[in-house]
């Protein structure tokens, strides 16, 4: 947790910039830096430290994106996101500014060409509607997938346990496991799509 924690002030610094700050509300940073959120972002990024850091990588549901400052951090280059929320590029292009390598969109996972990718990291599977997005992934890409079994909070596509999401999102996983956070449970998968 420590990795992902000592971030943080990357985030807080990026506030000063007054079209970023305008661009998200308290409620949101709170939510992004909750110990849950921070629990299960360094859950992953404990799984995906060892990964080939040339990949090509896409991030969906970026939020504000610290997912791909942290993966910068690790030594991954060559990052997109994301987000269909389209205000949330301000932050998210300031928090990575430093990066000629990173580019933030505003699109639906739908729209885009999922071939222009190696690895394809989706940390909010329970907030897309279906599935289609994952039936498009082409097949031997790269994965890590999460999911939880927590409803409210548009959280429209839910998993009750690890299996159902095997079920779900069929791959050869090299890794399937759960985080207790209390109230409810994350699930990660990672592996190659079949």
């Amino acid at each position: 947790i420590r990795f992902v924690s000592s971030q943080i002030p990357w985030v807080m610094n990026a506030l000063y910039n007054e079209r970023a700050f305008a661009s998200v509300t308290f409620e949101e940073i709170r939510d992004a830096f909750r110990l849950k959120q921070v629990q299960s972002k360094a859950w992953m990024m404990s799984k995906v430290k060892d990964m080939d850091k040339s990949n090509r990588v896409l991030v969906v549901g970026s939020w504000i994106g610290f997912t791909s400052l942290c993966l910068r951090k690790l030594g991954f280059s060559n990052i997109t996101e994301t987000d269909p929320d389209a205000r949330l590029g301000a932050i998210a292009c300031h928090l990575n500014r430093h990066w000629n390598d990173f580019t933030h969109l505003s699109d639906d996972i739908n729209d885009l060409d999922l071939n222009n990718y190696d690895l394809i990291i989706n940390t909010s599977c329970e907030h897309i509607a279906d599935n289609s997005w994952y039936d498009r992934i082409p097949t031997g890409k790269n994965l890590v997938l999460h999911s939880n079994n927590l409803p409210g909070y548009d959280h429209v596509n839910t998993c009750e346990n690890i299996q159902e999401m095997m079920d779900k999102y069929p791959m050869n996983v090299s890794y399937a496991g759960c985080l207790d956070l209390e109230q409810y449970t994350r699930f990660m998968l990672i592996g190659t799509k079949l």
